[in-house]
């Protein structure tokens, strides 16, 4: 756990532009198989999000204004990469139904610990036969994905608020008439008193070092966040995760069984915050400003 001490303020919450969060956000249709090729060691990918344009700028000495200043500058919206699968039926590949009722999926819809719910006619499967299996996905699933995905690009947003709204307000209240090292001081204690002591490096009269250090605790946020969603979801947020899947067994094409996969996912409420700066670990600077 990060140290705090026990006069640090806590931070005020940022809110990102959703709108502004929105138009940084672009959907790549993409197929089972390569979800499969970007996400082979995971339960069956339905959609994932990356950001874009993640820059959290650094801290450099303007030697003509004698000022410490946020350059390079961060970027004001991080754009979001959504990878989703298109509506409509996706072959799987075959399931084999053993003894007992367990079924072991095909390599591409792996399901991990997601219930199946069966439906149709199941006792048409014949034990130790492959079954082809599909899956299905619907319009209104996939609006449903697109919501969850979104709060990964208000997080990614969010993150970077974290990061630069603080560094902002400290540089703007650091008086004129310092000089380098005086400066970096009074940003130092500036920083630990409003509660984002999480954001000065180790060492912080290196500079240089403040870059890496601010894209390492972004990273650290938007990871923090993910898990959060993923691991720890609440009937309050959008279902990272499907709820179950529900298995209809029908007559296919061919005159034999088949097995169509349809995703529930529970429909989101509103976005809530998911970080916690406090609990980062960070190797960040432990004493005070001088």
């Amino acid at each position: 756990m990060t140290e705090q001490l026990a006069t640090e303020a806590v931070q005020p919450r940022p809110f990102p532009d959703r709108q502004a969060v929105l138009r940084a956000a672009v959907l790549v249709p993409v197929t089972v198989a390569h979800m499969y090729d970007t996400h082979p060691h995971g339960p069956l990918t339905l959609a994932a999000t990356e950001p874009v344009g993640a820059h959290t700028g650094g801290l450099d000495w303007d030697q003509a204004r004698q000022r410490l200043v946020a350059r390079p500058a961060p970027a004001r919206v991080v754009g979001a990469r959504i990878e989703i699968l298109t509506v409509g039926d996706h072959p799987l590949g075959h399931a084999v139904k053993h003894p007992g009722g367990e079924v072991s999926w095909p390599q591409w819809a792996q399901l991990g610990d997601t219930p199946v719910a069966w439906h149709g006619q199941p006792e048409l499967l014949t034990e130790g036969t492959a079954h082809p299996c599909r899956l299905h996905l619907g319009g209104e699933q996939r609006a449903l994905l697109v919501q969850a995905e979104g709060e990964h690009g208000l997080d990614f947003n969010e993150a970077l608020l974290r990061v630069t709204r603080p560094l902002a307000e400290a540089l703007d209240l650091l008086p004129p008439g310092l000089d380098r090292t005086g400066a970096l001081g009074r940003l130092t204690a500036l920083l630990i008193d409003r509660g984002a002591r999480y954001l000065v490096p180790a060492d912080p009269h290196d500079l240089p070092g403040w870059e890496a250090h601010l894209h390492l605790a972004y990273r650290a946020l938007e990871a923090q966040a993910r898990a959060h969603r993923d691991e720890r979801p609440t009937p309050a947020t959008a279902a990272h995760r499907p709820v179950r899947y529900d298995a209809l067994v029908r007559t296919g094409d061919d005159g034999g069984p088949e097995i169509v996969l349809t995703p529930v996912l529970r429909r989101g409420g509103q976005w809530l915050a998911a970080m916690d700066p406090a609990a980062l670990d960070l190797p960040h600077y432990r004493g005070a400003g001088w």
